[in-house]
């Protein structure tokens, strides 16, 4: 699958764009079923919320062994995939570099010779009536800001329905297509957001510039989404090791 060009527009002007349909009912399911065991697993240690802020990252969760998520695993393909098999189904990493991948290429590439990697995966998972909230942030500045001269993308993909009832995200697109990024110091509430209420199998491909928040879940169920996040370039820390993954889309 790849996105129309009116997709990829949206996305460049207002800083993001939702897919419907992305996810078939069986690769839902897929991704669900993995979710389920790293979050079981949490369980097993403490508190979903308490302990582990909502976000369960399937190689950096404790479900595999330290020694085991080594520098091949998080930037070699060949690498991840090992380590991602140990898991769950190689249908699921594979759907994550290839089909997830391929749109955030189409999002991130500027016709230079910089390769596409995966940045980072996380389960976000909120369970029942909790009052887990995310404010208002920009996900480009969770980096240095040397770091954020390499541009990511992040894929929120619902596992359920959401909407404001049960934790969806709001958002605030780029204020003005000719100046994307630049929001006035004012920003939080002077305008509408955009809700996404979604169907389970949606996308929503979001420009790591553009200002987000999520609620809580006030539901009686789980609400689960899956999120890779991917950099046009490698991004390295300080020390020259790796700022999360940096596993290449391509061999």
């Amino acid at each position: 699958m790849e996105l129309t060009r009116e997709q990829v527009a949206h996305y460049h002007t207002y800083g993001y764009v939702i897919v419907a349909g992305f996810l078939s009912v069986a690769v839902v399911a897929a991704y669900r079923d993995e979710a389920e065991r790293l979050t079981n697993h949490c369980y097993e240690q403490g508190d979903v919320v308490a302990d582990w802020g909502c976000i369960v990252e399937p190689l950096g969760c404790g479900i595999l062994d330290a020694l085991e998520v080594t520098e091949r695993t998080r930037s070699t393909r060949s690498g991840y995939m090992d380590a991602r098999a140990q898991i769950s189904s190689d249908s699921v990493a594979q759907c994550t570099l290839e089909k997830f991948g391929r749109c955030a290429q189409q999002l991130l590439s500027t016709g230079g010779e910089q390769r596409t990697y995966l940045l980072n995966e996380q389960y976000i998972v909120k369970p029942p009536y909790s009052n887990a909230e995310f404010a208002w942030h920009q996900d480009i500045l969770y980096f240095s800001s040397e770091q954020r001269a390499h541009s990511i993308v992040s894929v929120w993909t619902p596992l359920d329905d959401v909407s404001e009832a049960n934790g969806t995200v709001l958002i605030d697109p780029f204020p003005d297509p000719s100046r994307p990024a630049i929001y006035p110091s004012s920003a939080s509430g002077t305008r509408e957001p955009v809700v996404a209420t979604m169907s389970a199998g949606s996308a929503l491909f979001m420009d790591g510039r553009v200002r987000h928040c999520s609620t809580g879940n006030t539901s009686s169920t789980f609400r689960t989404v899956y999120m890779p996040q991917f950099s046009l370039g490698a991004i390295r820390a300080a020390d020259s090791d790796y700022a999360a993954l940096a596993v290449p889309l391509e061999s």
